[in-house]
């Protein structure tokens, strides 16, 4: 069994306080993009995994019952801010679930990171409440817009970035502003004037090179640039696939890619 397992970009991320469970509240928009790793899963008495020790897709076939011989071709960067390791894992519950109802397999998703349940759901582009788990598809979001990925040799811990981060003031505002925006947008130019990350003052903070490429970034024509999730991986949004591609030339080490 082959899996394809897509990236994700937050387009916007906004973070208020703290939650009961110790999770901060979250606004998101989530976009899927074609930046993709691909798993294969061969029956085998015990998991084990090559090419890359993911933990997560170790995790999901164990909250499954599963044991698999997975071979996992690495492309989207780890500890990112991409997501590539929740994607793993929801591409593999996405493949074993059987006849699990939907709210167990969600429950599980929950369970191994806030991001699994985006995946999980297919859903190319969706705005994410709550943790980041409630989830509302946005059929109509304009998907025709580039993306230039600039990633770091650095990682970041999502728990150190969390845990540095300054809830956003204006919390209730922005999240509103958000909800409605998202219903509005039209073009590209639309979909930049959502971008926003409050996490990226504290990911500058753990790994300031991320300034640098912001500015590489924006200097090579981007709409908007933007760290996404916990970083240290920026991205910069472009009028279309193309443009991001003459941006690519510019930038070395930069990745061109578009909403799936």
């Amino acid at each position: 069994m082959i899996l394809s397992a897509p990236a994700k970009i937050n387009l916007c991320l906004r973070v208020g306080p703290l939650r009961d469970d110790g999770f901060h509240r979250l606004a998101t928009v989530f976009v899927a993009i074609d930046l993709r790793d691909t798993i294969e899963l061969h029956p085998a008495p015990a998991t084990s995994v090559e090419g890359f020790p993911d933990t997560l897709i170790t995790r999901a076939l164990e909250a499954l019952g599963e044991s698999r011989r997975v071979v996992l071709d690495k492309r989207i960067p780890v500890a990112a801010g991409l997501g590539g390791g929740s994607s793993d894992a929801a591409a593999v519950l996405r493949a074993l679930r059987r006849r699990r109802p939907v709210d167990e397999l969600y429950a599980i998703a929950r369970s191994l990171g806030s991001d699994v349940p985006f995946f999980l759901s297919g859903l190319e582009v969706a705005l994410g409440t709550g943790r980041g788990d409630v989830l509302q598809p946005l059929p109509d979001f304009p998907r025709s817009f580039g993306v230039l990925l600039v990633p770091s040799q650095e990682r970041l811990s999502a728990a150190d970035v969390f845990a540095r981060a300054q809830p956003n003031e204006i919390y209730p505002a922005v999240r509103g502003d958000l909800i409605r925006g998202v219903h509005t947008v039209r073009s590209a130019a639309d979909v930049a004037g959502l971008v926003a990350n409050d996490l990226e003052p504290a990911a500058i903070e753990l790994c300031p090179g991320i300034a640098d490429a912001l500015a590489s970034v924006r200097a090579a024509g981007a709409l908007a640039a933007a760290v996404s999730g916990s970083g240290p991986t920026v991205f910069g949004l472009f009028g279309d696939r193309a443009a991001a591609e003459a941006a690519q030339a510019l930038i070395p080490g930069s990745i061109a890619t578009s909403p799936v």
